[in-house]
């Protein structure tokens, strides 16, 4: 049973917060026991903000990259969805031109690869059943190839272009982890950030603990948010920011039914 809008947005919006709430507690407990055995003996210097302004600027650095990879990324599978329907528009075209012409096997070839382009995305299934599917394509467009309609064969090759370039990008993007030294500078400054936070003594404890805490969750919360934004292909519960596939799943509803309206006979507007 598909999940309410209201209760999927409401999950969307607060999941990466109630996930890090554990770690929050833990360094909630971490503190006060560093508290109770008095190991809290770093003093806030100058030297302390300088590590807090590094470990921020870092994060604002990467925030500010995978946010613009994210937003180029997001519209991926509705392009890809474009290109599918573009190629079976143009199909529909020669079949009503060419009355002899049946567009039922590009249709299937159409509907079976976009099947195959979800089952990649959102099962991790292998990317070999969509690029065979793709290839096959080929066939159907030698047969309109005998038709002679030479500019719309250039139109659903160019969307076959596209298609395989948004293939290939999202192949990339998913399966490649470009910025894992980055990872590893942020990380460092992160976790140095967070020694320091349970470490450095305040002369209230209870604010001090409560100031401690909230940037302990920022840092946190950046950093998973950060890992979400840099890969929009996951499709798992373990993440939240996915680029959504309801374009192409419209389409798989949609083909059948070019399907079904080229098989109905067309009346004779003369009668």
């Amino acid at each position: 049973m598909p999940m309410p809008l209201s209760l999927k947005t409401l999950r969307l919006k607060w999941q990466l917060l109630f996930g890090i709430l554990p770690w929050a507690l833990l360094f909630v407990g971490s503190k006060v026991g560093l508290h109770q055995l008095h190991w809290d003996v770093w003093t806030f210097d100058s030297m302390t903000g300088t590590l807090f302004a590094a470990a921020s600027f870092i994060l604002a650095f990467m925030l500010s990259g995978t946010l613009r990879d994210y937003q180029a990324s997001l519209y991926m599978p509705t392009e890809l969805a474009n290109a599918v329907e573009a190629i079976a528009d143009t199909n529909q075209l020669i079949a009503q031109a060419h009355p002899h012409y049946d567009p039922a096997p590009l249709n299937q070839a159409l509907a079976q690869l976009t099947r195959h382009l979800l089952a990649w995305l959102e099962t991790q299934a292998a990317i070999a059943p969509v690029e065979a599917t793709l290839d096959q394509l080929n066939h159907h467009f030698a047969d309109l190839l005998r038709l002679g309609d030479a500019p719309l064969i250039g139109r659903v090759q160019s969307e076959q272009a596209k298609l395989r370039l948004l293939i290939r990008r999202i192949h990339i993007i998913r399966d490649t982890d470009f910025l894992q030294p980055a990872y590893v500078l942020l990380e460092l400054f992160l976790v140095s950030a967070v020694v320091t936070l349970l470490l450095v003594h305040t002369a209230r404890f209870e604010q001090g603990l409560i100031v401690s805490t909230l940037l302990f969750i920022a840092f946190a919360y950046l950093l998973r948010l950060i890992r979400d934004l840099d890969n929009p292909f996951q499709y798992g519960d373990h993440s939240v920011l996915d680029a959504d596939l309801s374009a192409l799943r419209e389409v798989v509803a949609q083909l059948p039914q070019l399907k079904a309206e080229k098989a109905q006979p067309q009346s004779d507007p003369h009668r």
